[in-house]
This record gives C-alpha cells, structure tokens and sequence, in this order.
C-alpha cells in the first residue's frame, strides 16, 4: 500500500473512530436527557464532553428562563458581565472571523451557537480555544458541538414546557372546579310574587372571580337580596364565598336586625380569610307590605334605586367584611320602594369595563340604560339590552371581570 493510501486509511479510521465517539455522547446525553436529570447535571455532561473529550478550551453557555443566566462557565481568563442578547449588540459573522467585537469580552471566543426554539432564542453559547490539529478538523467538529448544545438547550426548554402544561393543566382544573362550586352559590330560582319581579344576569369571565347574588324569600311580602364581590380569583374566593352564603343564610333565618347580621358575617369573614381577603356586600330586605327597603351596603358598588326619573344610589352601611377586625362605623339605611319603583345591584364587573380607548362604562352609561329599557319591558329583557350595550361600548374588547346584575321590581297589584 502507498504512503497516500495509508494515510487515507487512516484518516478514514480516524474519522469513523470521531463519528462513533460522537453517537456515543450523543447516547449518554439522550439518556441523560430520558432519565429526566436536572438541568445542572445536562450541563456538567456538556461540560465534560466538551472539556475533555473534545478538547474545547472555554465555553460559556447563557440560557434564557425568566431572564438570561448563565448556566455554564468555564476555561474564560476573566470575570464575564451579564449578557442580554437584547441589548447588548452581538455581530455573530465577526465574532466567528475573529474580528473586534463588542462587548468587549467575547473577543476571546471563536464561534458562538444560538439555539432557537420557534423563532425565540432560547440560548446563546460562545465557544473558544478549540483543540484541533488542522482547521479541517476544527471545522468537522463545529457542527457536533453545535448539535449537543442545541439538543441539552431544547431538551430543558421542554421540559420547562412540560412542567408549565401540567401547572396549567391543574390551574385549569381548579378554575373549572371553582367556576362549578360558584354556579351552585346562586339561587336555582327567582321565582317573585305577585308584588315583586326578580332577574339575574350572570356572565362569567375567563377567570373564576368571586361575584355572588343571592334572592330568600322570608314570607309572602317579605324577602332578602343580596349581591356581593369576593376579592381574588380561583378556587380560595370560591370557597370563601360558599362558607360566606352558609353562614349568611343561617344567619338571616335568625331574624336579627340587618345591622346585626353583618357583624356577624364581618366576624365570620376575618375568621375564614385571615385577613388575606376580605368582601363586599350589598345587603337588603324588602317589604313589598310596607313599600320599603332596609338595607346595608359593605363597601360594594352602590345599588341604583329608580322611580320613573327619581334616582337613589343606596350608600349607607360600612366598609367591605374582612378588612376589619370590628367594622368602624355602620349606619342601616332604608328607602321607600313603591310600586314601578326598580331596584338593580350590580358588580364592578358592569362599571369598570373599558373600551379600546381605556374609558370605563360607569355608572351614568349603567343608569341611563336602566331608566331608558325599564318603560316597557320585564327584568331579563331589561338585562338582556344592558349586555348589548355593554357589547357595544366595548367593541371587541374582552371582559375583564365578571359580570353580574340583579334586579327587583315593585309590581302593580
């Protein structure tokens, strides 16, 4: 055999002996990989297949979760800064020429890898002093180099993923458990008297909120409402509401005072929150004998009271249940409710809508439409156009809260 053809013999021994090297690491990192391994120990498998075997002198690796850290470091002559691809300036063709670049210290790099997942860098790794007898040799060994960084990067990228699916896969059951157990909170009927008509309107947001309308008839002339806002989202307001409804009903079946009644439920509400939450409500009793309301509002959005153009917003009462120990004042108001008279509750959901232009509904919008749609139409009608209007104003804007009114009407006999 000739000099040339011996040499060519073993440079394709050489190189079959680097390929099968290579499936080798490429097998221990894939099993790495397979036996879910933390993120530390895919990068010291790196670091030692790129150290020792490859003969890579320096390598820093930056990896980008809630911001951009470094994940290996080793073989650099200098403490590195912090790097952010998005405002640090990185010329990728003359770092790899070997020309000045900035920041100043990835001068002492050859080649940088980016690693890519849908358009968004997951990584960025800057490779130097690379061991290799030729620049042939260099060359064929750039693209393994690139491939085990790209394959550890991916590889914690997804299973950050997978971690994030299944936390919101489990967020998802919990809101939907909350939006269930939330359903059941309201009355299955609003069923009025022939004094008084009842309707509700409930639109749920995307998010479970804690918003909570309740009807009791307590005889033929007499009932409660109630229509309340716990604050949060999720499964803890809705659990909070359902001990709040609990206790509410067997509280007002004691047939105290209104006043009476939120002390208690103010007592109930810092013993259940702790002081992590707290409540508001509009609470009131309707006497359709004695054409009155009695009623206490906790800090929630004032009730409209409407009587052809008379208009009542039913303000007194106290501060939200839970904020304090003992509520610091509480004054129970009372308003006459003479037939055609409406009463309409409702939740910030309804108020604090914005349009496209950041402006809110509010209550002159909320008013206006009430007074216009009460002339000639039942409860749901009167609900059904308010919506419309709240679709209206919002023009393609999403909810950003539930949505919740309740109404009653003193009705002519």
């Amino acid at each position: 055999m000739s000099d040339v053809s011996q040499l060519l013999d073993d440079k394709l021994k050489l190189d079959l002996k680097n390929k099968e090297l290579q499936l080798h690491w490429l097998l221990q990192i894939t099993k790495a990989i397979n036996y879910n391994l933390p993120s530390e120990h895919l990068f010291e498998v790196c670091e030692m297949l790129l150290k020792d075997h490859l003969k890579v002198g320096k390598v820093v690796i930056y990896v980008h979760e809630d911001k951009w850290n470094k994940s290996l470091e080793y073989g650099t002559h200098s403490k590195l800064e912090d790097f952010n691809p998005t405002t640090d300036e990185v010329d990728m063709d003359a770092i790899k020429s070997g020309k000045i670049v900035n920041p100043e210290w990835l001068k002492q790099f050859e080649t940088i890898v980016p690693v890519y997942h849908n358009s968004k860098p997951l990584a960025y790794a800057f490779v130097g002093d690379i061991r290799s007898e030729t620049q042939e040799d260099k060359n064929a060994l750039l693209p393994f180099i690139h491939t085990v960084i790209n394959i550890i990067v991916v590889a914690i990228e997804n299973k950050r993923l997978g971690k994030e699916s299944i936390k919101q896969a489990a967020m998802n059951k919990e809101l939907e458990m909350a939006a269930e157990m939330q359903s059941m909170l309201f009355p299955t009927s609003l069923k009025g008297t022939n004094a008084l008509e009842v309707s509700a309107k409930y639109i749920p947001h995307q998010q479970v909120g804690g918003d909570y309308y309740d009807y009791i008839p307590l005889n033929d002339h007499e009932c409660i409402v109630v229509m309340a806002d716990v604050s949060g989202k999720g499964m803890a307001a809705a659990l909070l509401m359902s001990n709040f409804q609990a206790n509410l009903r067997a509280i007002i079946q004691n047939d105290i005072p209104l006043s009476n009644a939120v002390v208690d439920l103010n007592k109930v509400v810092n013993h259940t929150a702790k002081g992590d939450r707290f409540i508001t409500m509009f609470l009131a009793k309707i006497n359709t004998k004695e054409n009155k309301i009695d009623y206490v509002n906790a800090g929630h959005n004032p009730p409209i009271l409407l009587l052809e153009n008379n208009i009542q917003l039913l303000q007194n009462g106290t501060t939200g249940l839970g904020m304090f120990d003992e509520l610091p004042f509480l004054q129970e108001g009372s308003a006459d409710f003479h037939p055609d008279s409406l009463l309409t509750c409702y939740t910030d959901g309804i108020t604090e809508l914005e349009n496209e232009s950041g402006i809110q509904f509010g209550m002159d919008r909320l008013t206006t439409a009430l007074q216009y749609h009460n002339r000639s139409n039942t409860l749901e009608d009167v609900h059904d156009k308010i919506k419309s209007e709240l679709d209206a104003f919002r023009s393609g804007v999403n909810f950003n809260d539930d949505v919740t009114i309740l109404s009653a009407k003193s009705l002519r006999q």
